[in-house]
């Protein structure tokens, strides 16, 4: 009895670290909140539930110009919705503490995208998210899912299109397999999107369109190279890093 007790435990021990550490696709009908409440002069409560697998404490939800972090001390926004030099930048880890950074610097980059420099970077804690490695087979990403975040501190669950020219358009998933959609509108523009592999969330695109959003992709080599070039113009001792998405 107590061997059949020890193993029901560590079932149960596996399944709240994976819920609570690990993003995985969740099933029809979840909360798509990220936080149950949320403040930029104090700490904030994250949801319960399969959204706490999900590691936002590298996005900046205090203004509807969303920045994301890609190193320490750099963001990236949608160009044509950037917030202003010396704006400030709040992010929360997640344990729900808050962290105040000012945009220093801004330098624009191919397509819709603006990369920031924070006037500090971050503690340790808070995530900077890779990027897809160019060396991915994209075409091959195609129908893969993608957690797609909006201005209203949401993740909702769409697919790709398709990735061509230097930007991926999504598309909604059919059959709503895992969780809702959302149709995007003015104000989720530069929120980001992510791929989810090995365990990690991986910065896809930034919106730039509504509907079912598409945006810069990534992943692609040209954009990609633009933001290096960025992130060691504004402050050479940080660089992005990369990952290879799995179909």
């Amino acid at each position: 009895m107590r061997y059949f007790s020890l193993i029901f435990l560590a079932s149960i021990l596996t399944n709240c670290t994976k819920s609570s550490r690990t993003p995985y696709l969740p099933p029809p009908g979840g909360s798509p909140k990220i936080f149950d409440s949320y403040s930029t002069t104090g700490a904030s409560f994250l949801s319960r539930g399969w959204i706490r697998g999900y590691d936002m404490s590298g996005v900046s939800f205090n203004d509807k110009r969303t920045c994301t972090l890609i190193t320490p001390r750099h963001v990236v926004m949608a160009k044509h919705y950037k917030r202003p030099v010396n704006s400030k930048v709040i992010f929360h880890d997640r344990k729900g503490k808050r962290c105040v950074r000012y945009i220093h610097q801004i330098q624009d980059c191919k397509g819709d995208v603006a990369v920031g420099l924070l006037d500090e970077p971050v503690p340790i804690g808070y995530t900077s998210y890779a990027l897809p490695s160019v060396q991915s087979d994209h075409q091959a990403l195609i129908n893969r899912p993608l957690a797609v975040t909006d201005q209203n501190k949401m993740v909702f669950f769409h697919r790709v299109a398709s990735i061509a020219n230097g930007r991926l358009m999504m598309k909604f998933d059919p059959e709503a397999r895992h969780g809702m959609a959302k149709k995007l509108v003015v104000g989720d523009s530069g929120n980001p999107a992510f791929f989810i592999t090995d365990q990690k969330l991986v910065l896809a695109e930034t919106h730039h369109i509504g509907g079912p959003g598409a945006g810069p992709y990534f992943g692609d080599p040209a954009v990609q190279q633009s933001v290096i070039k960025a992130v060691k113009d504004l402050d050479p001792n940080y660089q992005i890093s990369t990952q290879t998405v799995t179909p």
